[in-house]
């Protein structure tokens, strides 16, 4: 090829280096698109098992591998090899990078009813290295809001609490049954016993709702204060 002489204008001198990063664009383009529009795999099929399989042989030692074999081992209902796993990847080796696994452990901690404090340590981790996250908090609601008051009642405190951006009620789907999922605040210290108060709501009586406020002590111990 010949060369472009030196006072050629500079898109004729570097014309090789344009296409090739035309070409390059063109291709990361079309892979993001189907990145986006290819579904994720669901942890429920096989194809989740032979890759969490595949990964674990190529590169046993990685952070993702770790949350692969715990996601695993949680479908199975091995909860003692999921929260090794976990452990393995948030306490020995600091992962911050993954937010699914933060969102995971800090959600796994509420659900087994851990300490609130711990449940705020990673709850607060994980808006503190992922204060954009996309993932929601999840609290059940055991029978959810019966009518309109309800669902009132319940907004109205939810958006009371300082670090809860938005929420989402979800109603019953299949075993899973009512629940809400939270949204923090980017800047906003989390406290999850303010959010379990607010759900607490549902159990008191429209009478009860208009002369006392909850307050919870921990995950479990929760109290009527007056207004």
């Amino acid at each position: 090829m010949a060369l472009a002489p030196d006072d050629a204008p500079w898109y004729r001198r570097f014309r090789m280096l344009l296409v090739i990063y035309v070409l390059a664009m063109l291709f990361g383009a079309r892979e993001y698109m189907l990145a986006r529009t290819q579904p994720a795999v669901d942890m429920e099929t096989e194809e989740w098992s032979r890759m969490a399989d595949v990964v674990s042989r190529v590169n046993p030692a990685d952070v993702d591998t770790d949350y692969l074999l715990a996601m695993e081992a949680l479908k199975k209902g091995d909860r003692e090899t999921f929260v090794r796993h976990m452990e393995d990847a948030l306490l020995d080796k600091h992962a911050k990078h993954n937010e699914i696994l933060l969102q995971a452990y800090a959600q796994h901690l509420f659900t087994v009813n851990a300490d609130y404090r711990q449940v705020d340590e990673w709850l607060n981790f994980w808006r503190t290295n992922h204060p954009a996250s996309a993932e929601a908090f999840e609290i059940p609601l055991g029978s959810g809001p019966r009518d309109a008051n309800d669902a009132t009642a319940l907004r109205l405190e939810l958006e009371s609490v300082d670090w809860i951006l938005r929420h989402e009620v979800v109603p019953p789907v299949g075993s899973t049954g009512w629940r809400v999922r939270l949204w923090f605040r980017p800047a906003t210290e989390i406290d999850v016993r303010e959010a379990v108060a607010a759900v607490s709501v549902l159990q008191l009586s429209p009478e009860q709702r208009s002369a006392f406020t909850v307050n919870c002590l921990t995950l479990e111990n929760c109290q009527l204060v007056p207004r």
